[in-house]
């Protein structure tokens, strides 16, 4: 499959129009791996499959391993207080600071406003520690295990909690505990080191038309988020050892981290807002595990996105198979598509929600789901138009610009969702109510967003 995976990857960045990506397989006991277009359009740097980039958000992965770590050492209890092992943890609800569990930072729901991400640049000492105490006044989305939201600060505290048990920094931990046990040469979490590699940079918009591409302004995210993603760096090669040693098989030694926790991590004990997909999205320790709801195999993975650069790690369990993708640019749907197209190459997996039954819902039904959602991360404006609904979204961080999503109902407090072209995006759903009747969080890009209808 190599020349065919290689082939692919030209094609592809040729297709979607973006800088490079860099892919990598394991499967029936290979590695493979491809790679295709430039690292950097202002240097033009060729990309190899020796290049490394960003991983951004799978890195929370590798945290949970380092605090499961620790519960296999009988150093944690994951359903005690954080406030046990991290004396100094607080945020602005004082109940919910005293009962959030490690667990729950660690499946998401902790409830702790998650988007935080405060400039640190050119601020010294431990950069995550100042970022949990900078963390002091955030809100709660929703009372500590009453739903799913998706977390970076969440991740940011548990990384710190490692460190502070340990008595380690934390990327000390992720070299000693993960890259070099399980051989990832190429991986660091210390930006100094990118310049021993070829490193990509992340490339954004250039106008918000999506018309080109230039280089991110920023090349990290702030670096105290660390053990959440805003600085692990690696080659798709790499990733695929994680995958690995992740796997049933093994593919490393069983003491980095008992087969009973890395069962545990892939359970999917919490469930997510269900959106009518053919993926029914679960939760567990870091990883996020899907079930493709016509066959049932699962899916264990995590995507990744920061400055410009995206990321995705996938496994197939039952399958033994793995896949790894990398890009260089701020563009969702590209990385969407490369997953399921790969996907169903290696396991006739197809990913692709069929065209949805509509329902009708009358003007009071819509009327109850439309106003203005807002948290740290986005503003989502719901109208009503006629028969449907519309959403304008527009995130505060990621480099995208804003858009609009027209919204069919399929289900009960489910919307099938179009983009500007009419392409089907990821479905919407509404969750809970308000006293007055009115949906009391919208659901997208795996976010609890509250309605907040005072502006």
């Amino acid at each position: 499959m190599s020349a065919d995976l290689q082939s692919y990857a030209h094609a592809f960045v040729k297709a979607e129009a973006i800088p490079a990506i860099s892919l990598a397989v394991w499967r029936d006991g290979r590695l493979e791996t491809a790679a295709a277009g430039v690292l950097n359009l202002d240097t033009g740097v060729e990309a190899t499959p020796d290049a490394v980039f960003q991983i951004g958000s799978i890195t929370k992965v590798m945290t949970a391993c380092l605090v499961v770590q620790l519960a296999d050492a009988g150093r944690i209890d994951l359903d005690v207080p954080v406030k046990r092992y991290l004396r100094d943890f607080m945020i602005a609800d004082k109940e919910a600071t005293e009962t959030i569990t490690v667990r729950q930072l660690l499946n998401h729901t902790s409830g702790i406003a998650g988007d935080f991400f405060p400039d640190d640049d050119g601020l010294d000492g431990n950069l995550i520690a100042r970022l949990v105490d900078r963390g002091a006044l955030l809100p709660l989305v929703h009372p500590p295990g009453a739903h799913f939201s998706y977390s970076n600060v969440a991740f940011t505290v548990a990384g710190r909690l490692a460190e502070v048990v340990a008595g380690v920094p934390w990327a000390v931990l992720m070299k000693e505990r993960i890259f070099d046990p399980l051989g990832m040469t190429h991986a660091f979490v210390d930006p100094k080191e990118a310049i021993r590699f070829r490193a990509a940079i992340g490339h954004v918009p250039e106008t918000e038309a999506l018309d080109g591409w230039r280089v991110s302004d920023k090349t990290y995210l702030p670096l105290g988020h660390a053990p959440c993603g805003s600085v692990a760096t690696m080659r798709a090669a790499d990733l695929i050892a994680f995958a690995r040693a992740n796997l049933a098989d093994g593919g490393a030694d069983r003491s980095w981290l008992s087969t009973a926790s890395l069962r545990a991590m892939q359970a999917g004990e919490v469930e997510q807002p269900y959106t009518g997909s053919t993926v029914r999205g679960r939760m567990g320790l870091g990883w996020m595990v899907g079930e493709i709801a016509e066959s049932g195999t699962r899916i264990v993975q995590h995507n990744g996105a920061t400055h410009g650069q995206m990321s995705s790690l996938q496994i197939l369990p039952e399958r033994n198979t793995a896949f790894a993708v990398l890009m260089n640019a701020a563009k969702p749907t590209a990385l969407e598509k490369v997953c399921n197209d790969l996907l169903h190459r290696l396991a006739g997996i197809d990913r692709t929600d069929p065209e949805p039954d509509l329902v009708n819902l009358d003007t009071a039904d819509l009327e109850a789901y439309a106003g203005r959602y807002e948290s740290l991360d986005a503003v989502v404006a719901v109208q009503r138009a006629q028969d449907a609904l519309t959403a304008r979204v527009a995130y505060k961080h990621d480099p995208i610009p804003p858009f609009e999503l027209g919204l069919r109902p399929i289900g009960s407090d489910c919307f099938a969702a179009y983009d500007d072209q009419r392409k089907r995006r990821p479905n919407v759903r509404f969750v809970d109510r308000t006293a007055t009747g009115q949906a009391a969080y919208l659901f997208l890009g795996g976010r609890l967003t509250p309605r907040d209808d005072r502006a």
